[in-house]
């Protein structure tokens, strides 16, 4: 690298701003919906034309050319629309986002070989330019042939001095980059030009005084001084890219510090129940309650490194909604809620795919067209909220369309069809029993398959990522009023609320995030539907297990008098759990039991006790594969 540049130094810069760049992205497909419904928004303007300017800077010093260009011309319809020269219309919106797509394939393609592959952006080009429509002043007419020529002349050029005329390019940009206001922009275009352009069509900036020579010479100075300034306020930043990695060995330490707290805990409880008022079990209560105060602060700390807001996968729905809406003709509009609500990283990872299965649905089976809206008596435009909170140890998250909402009755005949119910036992469920029947594999009551849905896969796709986080999913729905999902997650997977239960002599936990709630009844209470124990709780039925006959092979046939039964919740579904007593709740840490253990039915992990003793972690999911599979 020239200019006293070294591997390192411009391998840092090319790994920040892919990360810059893909937040960059992700913000421009937001924001270019967004300025589709409100036009005259001219700070929304200059954020959007000040992110594809950033872009252009950064791409050029780095010598990416593809990237450079086409943010560069951008850049020019971005730049005549703030100005008021050039009037948003839907087929130029479609451009741009078709440019923010290719721009994401050029980046992906850089992260995966670490440079550019060839492109043919003529195609692209020629869009933005039909885009313009013509409406060019005579300055940017001028300016947008020189290019033109200055292109072809450039053919010849090594890829080197394409790189060098890059850097430069680049290099004038970036040194604006944070101190550029709408009046000085129209001068960081024309220093761009000259860099591009040949000797001959390169405009003096002070031609009484310098000569191009002189002129060539101030510039490379100002580029080795702009790039020190580039790094420097790089090097300055305050913030630090952390690997997943490391945190996770963090994460994992600090889980470890938490099952020694829990056993100073109980140990300090063991010797004031046996010395109470001696001093120096006072002083041993007192530092005991001092490390679990420390503790529990750090174990807070390090999950919220690892949170992410959820708005990092809202942000993609304004532009699914979009496109769809453009695609089938109808008029959606998209609310967020909650973006800031923060979720840990691996749970993040595995909301989207859910999220956009039932956004996608939202908008192809519920929301109606203009014509049929106003028919039924409401506004041409449907709405779709996206709304997440943060409820105790749990994230939920609604999605909410007004659309024509679930055909019971449909449900209820594809369900009796499909074998999965009979017509007596449809008849005896409610209505909200019976929507769940759409989470099934295969299972839809869409009359047209469309390329977006209808083939019964995205729901089991949203069941199946929802039960591997350990979250539930309810249904509710109201035919020609809209459709309300709910999903209930937990805000991390690693350190979990547990509940502790006493089932034949030994203890277990059940997570916590799966339980609803816990009663007591009296063994009269259970009777028998399809040789399956039920209770009826509240005017419902719930079928119940036994953790006994679940858990120990020799376990005891003595009759439970008054047993306890812990209602769980999994996905859609809800089960009582028989166990012997409730012995409270603990914070635990999930430990894997390895490739030998790992697949035990019904047990998801273990943890270590403050008594040193190791305690089985329930699985509740896998305890309802077993329900299932007796049936």
């Amino acid at each position: 690298m020239t200019d006293g540049f070294d591997l390192d130094d411009m391998q840092g810069i090319i790994d920040e701003f892919m990360v810059e760049a893909d937040e960059l992205m992700s913000q421009l497909d937001a924001d270019l919906v967004t300025i589709e419904k409100d036009p005259d928004d001219l700070e929304l303007l200059n954020r959007i034309f000040r992110s594809a300017h950033t872009i252009k800077g950064t791409s050029g010093f780095l010598g990416f050319t593809h990237l450079s260009n086409l943010t560069h011309h951008m850049e020019d319809v971005l730049n005549r629309l703030r100005k008021g020269e050039l009037t948003l219309s839907p087929d130029m919106m479609d451009v741009l986002l078709e440019c923010v797509d290719i721009l994401k394939e050029i980046l992906a393609d850089i992260a995966e070989n670490g440079q550019e592959t060839e492109r043919d952006l003529t195609d692209i080009l020629a869009k933005l330019s039909n885009a313009e429509n013509g409406m060019q002043s005579t300055t940017q007419g001028k300016s947008s042939s020189v290019k033109a020529a200055s292109k072809q002349k450039k053919t010849g050029k090594t890829k080197a001095a394409t790189k060098k005329a890059s850097s430069k390019k680049s290099a004038a940009s970036s040194r604006k980059k944070k101190k550029a206001t709408e009046q000085d922009e129209p001068s960081e275009v024309a220093v761009t030009a000259s860099v591009e352009e040949t000797p001959e069509a390169t405009p003096d900036i002070h031609p009484e005084t310098e000569t191009v020579a002189a002129q060539s010479s101030q510039e490379n100075k100002l580029d080795v001084a702009r790039k020190k300034e580039f790094l420097d306020r790089r090097k300055a930043d305050t913030t630090i890219r952390v690997d997943v990695q490391r945190l996770d060995g963090l994460m994992n330490m600090v889980g470890e510090l938490v099952l020694g707290r829990n056993a100073l805990v109980q140990l300090d409880r063991n010797i004031g129940m046996r010395w109470e008022g001696e001093e120096e079990v006072e002083k041993l209560s007192q530092a005991t309650t001092q490390v679990s105060f420390v503790t529990t602060e750090l174990q807070m700390a390090v999950m919220q490194l690892r949170m992410l807001p959820i708005g990092n996968v809202f942000n993609k729905f304004p532009r699914v909604v979009r496109d769809l809406a453009r695609d089938k003709g109808k008029k959606i509009d998209l609310k967020l809620i909650g973006e800031e609500t923060e979720l840990d990283k691996t749970v993040i990872e595995e909301i989207g795919d859910p999220l956009v299965h039932l956004v996608r649905n939202s908008c192809d089976h519920g929301i109606e067209t203009p014509d049929v809206r106003r028919e039924l008596g409401k506004p041409e435009t449907g709405t779709i909220e996206l709304a997440a909170a943060q409820e105790g140890s749990n994230i939920i998250i609604k999605i909410t369309d007004d659309g024509r909402g679930i055909d019971v009755d449909r449900v209820s005949a594809k369900a009796v069809e499909k074998g999965l119910a009979m017509p007596d036992e449809i008849a005896a469920m409610s209505d909200r029993d019976i929507m769940k029947f759409i989470l099934n594999p295969g299972f839809s009551t869409a009359a047209v398959v469309t390329d977006v849905s209808g083939r019964g896969v995205g729901m089991d796709v949203v069941r199946t990522n929802i039960e591997k986080l350990n979250g539930t999913i309810d249904i509710e729905s109201e035919k020609n009023q809209g459709t309300k999902i709910i999903i209930k997650l937990p805000l991390t997977l690693a350190i979990i609320q547990g509940l502790l239960v006493k089932v034949q002599d030994d203890v277990f936990i059940i997570p916590l995030s799966s339980v609803s709630e816990t009663v007591k009844i009296n063994s009269d209470d259970i009777n028998y539907v399809n040789k399956m124990e039920v209770i009826r709780l509240r005017d419902k039925v719930l079928p119940i297990l036994n953790l006994r006959e679940v858990l120990f092979t020799g376990y005891s046939q003595e009759k439970q008098e008054n047993p306890y039964v812990v209602v769980v919740g999994f996905a859609e579904k809800r089960l009582g759990l028989i166990v012997d007593s409730l012995l409270g709740q603990e914070e635990v840490v999930i430990k894997s039991m390895g490739d030998y253990l790992g697949s035990t039915s019904g047990i998801a992990g273990a943890t270590i006790m403050g008594d040193g003793r190791i305690r089985l972690i329930v699985d509740v999911g896998g305890l309802f594969k077993l329900v299932t599979s007796a049936c």
